[in-house]
């Protein structure tokens, strides 16, 4: 017997009784019924991975076209299909329309038919699912791939995303955005993986707050479009893309003439330039107050709401966070190459033998930085031992 799961809705009890009959006839799976759309959508919040649903159109206080308009924003990937016996050309187009409908079928419908229609609309949710689970690990997998990257080849940049991700999930919670926050967490951590392409002692200049010259500034600034340029071609990243060109833009005023302003700047942008520049102030030796009061002199550059949200509710964990940092900081201990494991937390910087940073403190240890230190050990380049949190 199938295992998918099948919602017949439909407020006459015959009719569900030979629908029913004749799926479980053919062991088509799990059927479910219900009389009207209230008590269907009650169905469907309980067990949202529904295969089909199949629904009569005149229903007492909620029609097909409306149940089914429902339905998908709960159950979206569920196929739907709608049943009736009074079928015109404009309801079948709103039908199609508003639904969403895989397959419309007339009354009286034939079991074989029907049986056909469920058939295809199973095979139907099941390529939707399989799509969608494709979809996940491409980006998943593109991402980490991305993110290994940025630790082996600029740990600093990669620790700075690491901030970056953490005030940006702060924000989302404080802005009760919170089905956003991957995506506010992806686009600061991808934020800044267009540094990948400046030269590092270009970018270590900068990030000290060395004097670049007109050739250097050229190139940091071309950081967010780099990062675009890497992200938009990975599935459903089109919008953290987006984000990351335009995390320069001014909420007043234009950067450059083709760039947006105001709320014509991607929400998630709007986040970025708050956040990287409050970073890029406490960063600079500033404490969490003093880098909230540089923001606020060069206030129109973000979106008011957004700086307010983040000044009353983000600011107020970070100080929290801060004070518990240096009053309960967990301890350290120290070990040697061939004892790293995944998921370890480097409390200080590991360097080579000439004082040079190979991986910054408060990287969490992934298996490409453990091939790394362990190449760096084996050509006898790396300083023994390394030190991690005891809590590992």
């Amino acid at each position: 017997m199938s295992s998918e799961k099948i919602l017949l809705v439909d407020d006459e009890s015959k009719v569900l009784s030979a629908l029913t009959r004749s799926l479980l006839e053919v062991d088509m799976g799990e059927i479910k019924i219900a009389s009207n759309g209230m008590e269907a959508l009650d169905v469907i919040k309980k067990m949202p991975d529904l295969a089909v649903i199949v629904s009569d159109y005149r229903m007492p206080g909620m029609n097909g076209i409306d149940f089914l308009a429902q339905a998908q924003k709960i159950s979206p990937d569920t196929t739907r299909i709608l049943l009736t016996g009074a079928a015109d050309l404009e309801m079948a187009v709103d039908a199609v329309n508003r639904g969403s409908l895989f397959r419309f079928l007339i009354k009286p419908c034939s079991a074989e038919v029907f049986i056909t229609a469920i058939r295809d609309g199973i095979r139907q949710n099941q390529l939707i699912r399989s799509e969608r689970e494709l979809l996940s690990k491409t980006l998943n997998g593109s991402i980490k791939v991305m993110v290994d990257i940025l630790a082996v080849l600029n740990p600093d940049i990669f620790v700075q995303a690491s901030r970056l991700r953490k005030l940006a999930r702060e924000l989302a919670s404080a802005m009760e955005l919170e089905d956003q926050s991957w995506e506010f967490e992806l686009a600061a951590l991808l934020s800044q993986i267009g540094a990948v392409t400046i030269p590092r002692n270009i970018l270590v200049k900068w990030q000290t707050g060395g004097i670049l010259d007109v050739a250097e500034r050229e190139m940091i600034r071309t950081i967010p479009k780099m990062g675009k340029l890497l992200i938009k071609n990975i599935p459903r990243m089109e919008n953290i893309a987006e984000a990351v060109g335009c995390q320069d833009c001014t909420f007043v005023g234009r950067i450059t003439l083709d760039a947006p302003s105001g709320e014509n700047i991607p929400l998630l942008a709007r986040v970025l330039k708050i956040i990287i520049d409050f970073d890029h102030f406490k960063d600079r030796s500033y404490t969490s107050t003093g880098a909230y009061q540089a923001l606020i002199k060069r206030e129109s550059e973000y979106d008011p709401h957004i700086l307010d949200v983040f000044g009353k509710k983000v600011l107020k964990i970070e100080k929290q966070a801060a004070v518990k940092g240096s009053n309960a900081r967990p301890g350290e201990r120290e070990i040697y190459v061939d004892e790293l494991k995944m998921g370890m937390v480097l409390t200080r910087d590991v360097v080579d033998k000439n004082g040079t940073m190979i991986v910054a403190r408060d990287t969490i240890v992934t298996e490409v930085l453990m091939y790394k230190l362990i190449n760096y050990f084996r050509s006898q380049s790396m300083v023994e031992p390394v030190y991690i949190e005891t809590g590992i």
